[in-house]
Order: structure tokens, then C-alpha cells, then sequence
């Protein structure tokens, strides 16, 4: 195996083959590959596919959990949509912490800006709801197929974004929902084990987490398996 290749899927945990190699040969970006650089190459080589409202089971049972003062973890969160989503369903919080994070700088700047076109009618039928939060300004296009979204103030509303890799532990600890979904399943064996390693230490005691539908289930004994509405999630006990 490339020795480059066999790098980048130590550093990231990622199944890659070749085809990663040759993307970064076309950006030359090829180098061995620091914990800095694996942020602004990571683009090349992984998937930024992410809807508004996506997973909505799943994100009602994150409204159905959170409180005031909740601290919510959305690891591998691409472009920011899942996290701006669940902001929009808990507006009625005022003192909440959302912070996504993902291996790409390039997916945290976008999800930093937020600006989105949407186009998607679930997308655009699920946005009706909060249309007249402060926070959301909607702009329909002339085609009315497709619409401007622009959130503001998100500082004010408890969001932050940063890059992290899961092969380097949690990105902090105590939070109370750790949300994670259509990340793990694009890793190796050992590197799904090495991060849903970092989720679980990211989840503060009582806290919850919030897996794939084909991610690992945990079987350990500080860890009790929940369900509700069809949604399987898992509550730290000690």
C-alpha cells in the first residue's frame, strides 16, 4: 500500500483507497500529512453530503432531551445543516451550547458562513415552521423552487464550529448529548473503535449518545441501551 495512503488513514481513520491519493495528486497536495494539514486537505477525500432537517427522528429525540444549559456535540458535521436545524428546534432554549465539529476546515468555513441554497422540497416544506425566527431569514428565488438561507447571530444562539479530528480524543468532555451519524461507517475498523472512543468520553455522566443506525453498538456496562420512537440511543450511566 502507498506509503502516503497508509498515513492518511492513520491520521483519519478513514477507509480510503487509492481514488483519495489521486485527489490530492490533482490538488498537490501530496506530503506527509500533519495533524494541521489532514483540516485543509481533508475536503479531497471525504464526504460533505448534509440536509437541513436530516434524520429528523432523531433530531426530535435531541429537542425531547435538551434543557437550559444543554451542551450538545455534533461530531463529523460537515457543512453545519444538522446543527443549525437543531438550533431552529430548540429556539425556545435560551441558554444552549451547539457546537459542530469535522476533520474539514474547508466544511467549518462554509458551516461559519451560514449561507445555504436549498432546494430540496422537504427542506424547503420543514423551513415554513421557523420562518419567522429572528434567526432565520428566508429568501424564496424567482424560479420559487429553491431558497436563500442566511442565519445570523449565531454566538447569540449558542453555536460554534471548529475542526477535530476524532483520532485525537473528544473535543472537550462533559456534554450532555453527543450526536454523531453517518460518520463512523466510512472508517476503518480500528479507527470507528478509536473514535466512537472519543465520542463516549465526550459524553458527561447521565449523558446521551446519539449514533448511526449502523454504527457499533456498545456493550458495556456503564452504558444502558435506550430507544424511543424507533431511534436507538445510548445513556451513560457511571
Amino acid at each position: 500500500m502507498n506509503h502516503i495512503l497508509e498515513d492518511l488513514i492513520e491520521k483519519t481513520g478513514l477507509d480510503l483507497d487509492a481514488n483519495s491519493i489521486d485527489s490530492l495528486q490533482k490538488e498537490k497536495e501530496v506530503q506527509l500529512l500533519s495533524s494541521i494539514n489532514i483540516h485543509k486537505v481533508a475536503h479531497l477525500f471525504t464526504n460533505p453530503e448534509s440536509y437541513f432537517f436530516r434524520s429528523l427522528a432523531h433530531l426530535e429525540l435531541v429537542k425531547k432531551m435538551s434543557t437550559e444549559k444543554t451542551r450538545i456535540w455534533f461530531a463529523g458535521c460537515s457543512t453545519g445543516q444538522e446543527v443549525y436545524s437543531a438550533s431552529l428546534m430548540l429556539s425556545s432554549i435560551s441558554d444552549k451550547t451547539l457546537v459542530g465539529t469535522d476533520l474539514s476546515s474547508k466544511y467549518i468555513e462554509r458551516a461559519l458562513s451560514g449561507s445555504f441554497f436549498v432546494f430540496r422540497k422537504s427542506e424547503i416544506k420543514s423551513f415554513e415552521k421557523y420562518k419567522l425566527l429572528p434567526q432565520c431569514h428566508l429568501s424564496t428565488n424567482k424560479n420559487k423552487k429553491s431558497v436563500d438561507v442566511k442565519f445570523s447571530s449565531i454566538k447569540r444562539e449558542g453555536i460554534l464550529f471548529d475542526t477535530h479530528n476524532l483520532m485525537d480524543g473528544p473535543y472537550s468532555e462533559g456534554f450532555d448529548i453527543v450526536f454523531c451519524r453517518n460518520v463512523l461507517l466510512h472508517m476503518t475498523t480500528s479507527g470507528a473503535k478509536k473514535a466512537l472512543a472519543s465520542l463516549k468520553d465526550g459524553v458527561k455522566i447521565g449523558g446521551l449518545l446519539i449514533p448511526g443506525d449502523t454504527d457499533p453498538n456498545i456493550f458495556e456496562d456503564n452504558w444502558e441501551r435506550k430507544k424511543h420512537n424507533n431511534v436507538i440511543f445510548w445513556k451513560k450511566k457511571w
